[in-house]
């Protein structure tokens, strides 16, 4: 009798595991959906709201961007003028800012695996001046150490390079087609599906 009472015990057990499990893995599921929806509506906001509404601040579609050249760490400069004829994502962005944190594997990836394929140069400026290390190269060094960055990333030491594009929110993005001009701006991060989006509509 105690066997048997033991048995049923047992399979009570293994039947309530097997019920807990299939409820924690119906609401894995159901987590991994309102995920995936919450995704496609940031998606959607970065291309519709910060593309459009965004450009009342500052520079404007169809503007012809300020000229600039800067330095890298690795003492390389570029000139913005002499990249013309080409499609450019200019990024705006500083170490200690948490969006651009979150946003710079996406542009790493982005630029390894998508930006030969849509011939289009990434340049990254570090708001330098904007930097609250003692040693501001040091720490900009090692964020991109860090993130294993391959794309340039330009230092605006004196912040004036900031100040000509008006960057008041960072990360920021221009998105300059290869007339010269201007085609589209992002506040805020992006993901390399909106950095995708945008730059193949560019001409």
């Amino acid at each position: 009798m105690t066997k048997k009472i033991f048995g049923f015990s047992l399979l009570a057990i293994l039947a309530a595991i097997l019920v807990v499990n299939v409820v924690q893995e119906a609401s894995a599921k159901k987590d991994r959906e309102n995920q995936q929806k919450e995704r496609e509506k940031q998606i959607e906001a970065a291309t519709e709201i910060n593309v459009d509404k965004m450009f009342s601040e500052g520079l404007t579609k169809g503007d012809i961007p300020p000229d600039f050249e800067l330095e890298a760490l690795s003492g390389e400069k570029i000139k913005l003028s002499d990249l013309n004829g080409k499609k450019v994502l200019l990024n705006f962005w500083a170490t200690w800012c948490p969006p651009c944190k979150a946003e710079m594997p996406h542009m790493e990836k982005f630029y390894q695996e998508k930006a030969e394929k849509y011939d289009v140069e990434m340049i990254a400026v570090n708001l330098t001046s904007a930097e609250t290390a003692r040693k501001k190269r040091e720490k900009v060094q090692e964020f991109i150490d860090d993130y294993q960055l391959s794309f340039p990333v330009l230092l605006d030491e004196e912040g004036v390079v900031g100040d000509k594009y008006q960057v008041i929110s960072i990360p920021t993005s221009y998105f300059i087609g290869s007339d010269g001009l201007l085609q589209n701006k992002v506040i805020g991060p992006m993901d390399e599906e909106v950095m995708e989006n945008l730059v193949k509509n560019l001409h």
